[in-house]
């Protein structure tokens, strides 16, 4: 599943526009001459996946489908390698070093932190962290407030909200649960503003949406959690104690979203492959 884009034309990889149905491909590293087939003036796409699509993940399909069909390779010109930061395609070490330092921008991902069933406060928490304004050692001492500058969670480096919440070891392990148990891979970004920003949206079931939208304030809420109880109440969970805090939040949460007349239990039952 590789990627799409005519000459000087953006290109991107299939396999961040679709990542789950990436996971699903049968063979990742082909090539589009392996799988694209011509019979008779007409184009056919041989991609082969694991296993059926489920009833919420038919509009990812279609989508995906969708876009292959729509591209017209163009026969009368051997493929050539295109590289994409510069704007005569060829590569240099200057459009290199540009590409590393530049700063993508960033729009404030507003609807990520408003538009969901989380709890109002929880909202509240994840806004003001991705403004970089919650209480972490850092922002205290630049009040002028004399404390100790390190991370309670993994006792290591100084406590910022990007360390806290992102990168600190106990942070990266919650994170990568969620990740392992969904099959994905993901490199966490800089800024927790940044984070909330390339959170994709989900296609299908709007029950599993729902949900879907609340994982990364859930993970922030319970890691801010966690941290306020070892720092006040001198009181630490282990590892799987904060896992099992995080999914049972989240079922808490998901009481709010509607499943269709049925309870989260049956729903959960409802959707596991028979």
């Amino acid at each position: 599943m590789g990627d799409y884009g005519g000459i000087g034309a953006p290109v991107r990889a299939l396999k961040d526009l679709f990542p789950l149905l990436f996971q699903l491909a049968s063979a990742k590293d082909v090539s589009v001459a392996e799988v694209m087939e011509a019979t008779k003036g007409q184009l056919l796409w041989n991609v082969n996946f694991s296993r059926m699509a489920q009833d919420w993940e038919m509009s990812s399909f279609a989508d995906f489908y969708s876009l292959i069909y729509s591209v017209r390779p163009n026969r009368q010109q051997e493929d050539a390698l295109w590289w994409s930061p510069a704007s005569k395609g060829i590569f240099s070490v200057r459009s290199f070093y540009k590409a590393l330092t530049q700063e993508p921008i960033i729009q404030f991902p507003w609807k990520k932190i408003w538009h969901h069933k989380a709890p109002p406060k929880v909202s509240f928490f994840v806004w003001t962290a991705s403004l970089g304004k919650i209480l972490t050692t850092d922002n205290l001492r630049k009040r002028r407030i004399i404390i100790a500058d390190w991370c309670c969670m993994c006792k290591g480096a100084g406590e910022s909200m990007e360390h806290l919440l992102l990168h600190c070891d106990i942070a990266r392990s919650l994170w990568n649960e969620v990740f392992g148990r969904l099959d994905m891979a993901s490199v966490m970004p800089k800024t927790v503003e940044a984070a909330l920003a390339c959170w994709a949206s989900l296609r299908g079931r709007q029950p599993i949406k729902a949900i879907w939208k609340m994982i990364p304030l859930c993970i922030m809420w319970c890691l801010w959690q966690e941290r306020n109880e070892r720092t006040f109440e001198d009181q630490a969970r282990s590892m799987e104690e904060l896992r099992a805090l995080f999914f049972r939040t989240l079922c808490s949460w998901a009481i709010a979203v509607d499943f269709n007349g049925m309870a989260l239990q049956e729903f959960l039952v409802s959707i596991v492959p028979t």
